[in-house]
């Protein structure tokens, strides 16, 4: 597996954190270890980005409500 196959699958599990679990998930059971090893960190990068965007959203939605408690 060449860097730019890796980086690759690192920048959409990035931007796309379902392919990095779906990437993770298969090939985390290939028997090949430099696989498993990609599949494991685009499996956690994944889970990471997307607690990362739930924690924004909420965030963000705290943010957007809070002028109405301030009285303005």
């Amino acid at each position: 597996m060449s860097g730019g196959q890796k980086a690759l699958l690192y920048i959409l599990s990035i931007l796309i954190p379902i392919v990095g679990i779906i990437v993770g998930i298969i090939w985390m059971n290939d028997q090949d270890f430099e696989k498993k090893a990609v599949g494991k960190n685009c499996l956690i990068i994944a889970i990471v980005m997307f607690v990362l965007s739930c924690i924004c959203w909420f965030a963000a939605s705290a943010l957007s409500i809070m002028p109405a408690f301030t009285g303005y």
